[in-house]
């Protein structure tokens, strides 16, 4: 639930004011992501100031409080859940405050604000939150577009795309450098993303490491010590399903076409094109070398994925409609490149985004 206003013309000069309130429960574990439960609500308030008819700068302050609840602790994360967490009470979950300040930079020259056929977008953003949060993290991301008509009548027309971001955490806790907490990860896969793939499959997947047991000698008690073998003979799980990372690159190359059988007057409301899509999510704090005390069997099941040369691509045919109830985007798609594990899909719908 969000409630939010926004007035584009608070001073005559064009300098904008908006504000927002929203509460949000997030099931991580329906949405192909490892399980956790995440109840957010918070406040906002943005201010944006004109510097051309093109260009215009904005900014934000807000705060957020985020309650986790069953977490399904793995490898990359546990150390972050035992810095947090309660030992005396681990079923509690965790509970976050962070305050955030927000800035960034907005150039359009696009011929219309739905389905352009011409001109250019980019946007760069950058957040992080104060030094008196309890998580000290930033993010930055960059999102472009470039449309270019290939004819007088603007039927035809090629879009590429190009997405970067990048978070990471600052300052320490305990002694431990900060990090992106995973709630803040980036994640891709679906229609709005990477189609041709399931909706957050993209990207590290979680591990999952146990060690192997023994029993010891009982005491008089009846109850016995027990020890653990050494690393060697750790068992290791990956699961099929990704916790996204702190960097992403989304790159696409779209030929916009004339939608076929579709009458001249629904033309500006219909769009088809054809598209190429590649892009991947990497945890750049990943280091394979801690898993290197593995058994061979167990380390070939870990992935490095810090790797900047893992990638994913598909092709295919996407149509667009601006329906009475907002944007649709159906998609056709085949994989050119995956992963293994990945969960691809054929077709793919989405609704409130168009490209």
């Amino acid at each position: 639930v969000s409630v939010s206003y926004t007035d584009p013309y608070f001073t005559v000069d064009g300098v904008s004011l908006g504000g927002t309130i929203f509460y949000n429960e997030f099931d991580a574990g329906s949405a192909n992501l490892v399980e956790y439960n995440n109840k957010t609500y918070g406040v906002g308030l943005t201010f944006g100031f004109p510097v051309d008819e093109y260009i215009r700068l904005n900014f934000g302050v807000g705060y957020k409080n985020n309650g986790i609840t069953q977490l399904e602790t793995y490898e990359q994360i546990q150390k972050f859940y035992e810095l947090y967490s309660d030992p005396n009470d681990p079923d509690s979950g965790l509970e976050f405050q962070n305050f955030d300040i927000s800035a960034g930079i907005s150039r359009t020259t696009l011929n219309r604000g739905t389905f352009p056929t011409a001109g250019s977008q980019q946007v760069l953003t950058y957040k992080m939150t104060t030094p008196n949060s309890d998580n000290q993290y930033f993010k930055l991301n960059l999102d472009t577009k470039w449309y270019y008509p290939l004819t007088r009548d603007q039927k035809w027309t090629v879009l590429t795309r190009f997405q970067l971001g990048y978070g990471n955490g600052y300052g320490s806790y305990n002694g431990n450098d900060q990090i992106l907490p995973f709630w803040e990860n980036f994640r891709a896969g679906g229609s709005d993303t990477l189609r041709g793939f399931e909706t957050n499959i993209v990207g590290p997947r979680a591990i999952f490491r146990y060690p192997t047991q023994i029993d010891g000698t009982p005491d008089p008690t009846g109850s016995g010590s027990g020890c653990c073998l050494g690393p060697d003979h750790d068992f290791i799980n990956i699961s099929r399903r990704s916790v996204g990372g702190n960097a992403i690159a989304l790159a696409g190359v779209e030929l916009i076409v004339p939608t076929p059988f579709v009458d001249e007057g629904f033309s500006n409301s219909v769009r088809t094109s054809l598209f190429v899509d590649a892009g991947n999510v990497w945890d750049t704090e990943f280091r394979i070398e801690d898993y290197q005390d593995l058994a061979p069997q167990e380390r070939d099941k870990i992935d490095d994925y810090s790797d900047v040369g893992r990638y994913r691509a598909s092709a295919g045919l996407s149509i667009q409609w601006l329906s009475p109830m907002g944007p649709m985007i159906f998609s056709f798609a085949k994989t050119l490149k995956e992963e293994p594990g990945d969960d691809t899909s054929f077709f793919s719908f989405n609704i409130g985004k168009t490209f």
